[in-house]
């Protein structure tokens, strides 16, 4: 295994724990962050969080193209990179886009 499928499989695996952990961490910070609830209550919670992996928080995936794992300009709606994206749309795998011809 090269460098690139390294850091892909890593890229996948930050991807993976963030989803796991995304509703524990969500309904822990707005436990965190409420009023109403007892400040005990919002200690533990606050708590917990630090217990989660770090690897788990949304900062911490980058912004990846899914087929070959470049990291520059890739387009955010198709997680395509550049030259990917090109090939898909020159084959109209992509429905809502054409190649411009005049």
């Amino acid at each position: 295994m090269d460098r690139h499928d390294a850091w892909v499989n890593l890229d996948r695996y930050k991807r993976s724990a963030f989803l796991r952990n995304e509703l524990k961490r969500t309904l822990l910070r707005s436990v965190k962050r409420s009023t109403v609830v007892p400040y005990t209550r919002r200690y533990f919670a606050a708590f917990q969080l630090t217990n989660l992996p770090k690897i788990s928080s949304s900062n911490f995936s980058v912004n990846r193209c899914i087929v070959s794992g470049r990291v520059w300009s890739v387009n955010k709606k198709t997680r395509y990179g550049r030259f990917i994206l090109r090939k898909e749309i020159s084959y109209s795998n992509l429905p809502g886009c054409s190649r411009a011809s005049w």
